[in-house]
């Protein structure tokens, strides 16, 4: 088995065929488009390891770059994701040695790492610790990440706050700029990044929310595409959430605006909200989000001490 550090760009087209064969339905339908523009992002140089047997693709592992503050300090940063080995290969020690090459490689370069990790799959984290271990990383547990669902309810009383696409960039960045919640590990894209985002091959929105005349928070949403075992489903899916003070009033407000960003094209009016960790609990109920059975825990992995590893919770997309 030959692991070796590739260009993702060019890579593309045998990443996406390591990644469909590793997740069964439904998963993320991951085309070579949507990892090019996902480890495309403006930022510190992506990094990718491929495997190969005989030529053969048979893993990969990816991280995309990204900004964060914690503590009002801000860096650039990575968002380590696409941990996949095609079915035939596995068993064989694989992931662990992806982890590994990919993380050694990253040590040097100082930035902080946010790793998702299937909360239920003991064996995946026993992997990322080993891995983090022997490249002689640390390692912050932060809040998990439970994947809630929305469904639209005509009897549902109106909400002061209003949540309405954005007009400019610039608005979103104020929005995420008021975001100071000191325990948060907050996303802090800048308008380089913004900007790439809204180039996703999905359709994608960004969202300002409103209260009584002012600016009170913001969101991305796009429409996921999941493959299943009849076809592509698109699902509306809420992607990063920016509420500075969040409320249910301010995160139904958001959920709803999600439902009807995509009206025709989504399979229906559900919401998916994988990361809703800055959302106090007593408040996710209220605003008509119920917890499915998807749960993530989030790592911050850090070659130093640096500030990161003090955070409790992310607001960041769960990739």
């Amino acid at each position: 088995m030959q692991l070796e550090h590739v260009d993702p760009m060019v890579a593309a087209e045998e990443a996406s065929l390591v990644l469909r064969e590793a997740w069964p339905p439904p998963a993320l339908h991951y085309t070579a488009d949507y990892l090019r523009w996902q480890l495309g992002f403006p930022g510190p140089a992506p990094r990718a390891v491929l495997a190969r047997e005989g030529g053969e693709p048979a893993g990969f592992i990816g991280v995309a770059p990204r900004r964060f503050r914690f503590g009002g300090a801000v860096s650039a940063g990575y968002v380590l994701s696409f941990v996949s080995v095609r079915p035939k290969f596995q068993g064989q020690g694989l992931a662990s040695r992806l982890y590994s090459e990919l993380l050694a490689g990253l040590r040097a370069s100082g930035l902080p790492i946010v790793v998702f990790v299937e909360a239920r799959s003991a064996p995946a984290q026993r992997v990322l610790f080993k891995a983090v271990e022997a490249a002689e990383l640390k390692l912050k547990r932060l809040a998990t990440c439970q994947n809630h669902g929305f469904v639209p309810r005509a009897s549902a009383a109106p909400t002061r706050a209003v949540a309405r696409p954005a007009g400019a960039v610039g608005d979103v960045l104020a929005a995420i700029a008021a975001c100071g919640d000191e325990r948060v590990l907050w996303s802090a894209p800048d308008a380089a990044q913004l900007e790439h985002s809204l180039r996703d091959p999905r359709p994608r929105r960004l969202l300002l929310v409103e209260e009584a005349g002012r600016s009170v928070g913001a969101a991305a949403v796009f429409l996921s595409e999941i493959a299943t075992a009849r076809g592509i489903d698109r699902v509306a899916t809420l992607d990063a959430l920016f509420l500075p003070e969040p409320t249910a009033d301010r995160l139904a407000a958001v959920l709803r605006a999600a439902s009807e960003a995509f009206s025709g094209e989504a399979a229906a009016p559900v919401v998916s909200a994988p990361n809703l960790a800055i959302v106090p609990q007593d408040q996710l109920r209220p605003a008509g989000a119920r917890a499915t059975g998807a749960t993530f825990d989030a790592f911050v992995v850090h070659p130093g001490d640096g500030p990161w590893l003090d955070a409790e919770v992310t607001n960041l997309e769960v990739v």
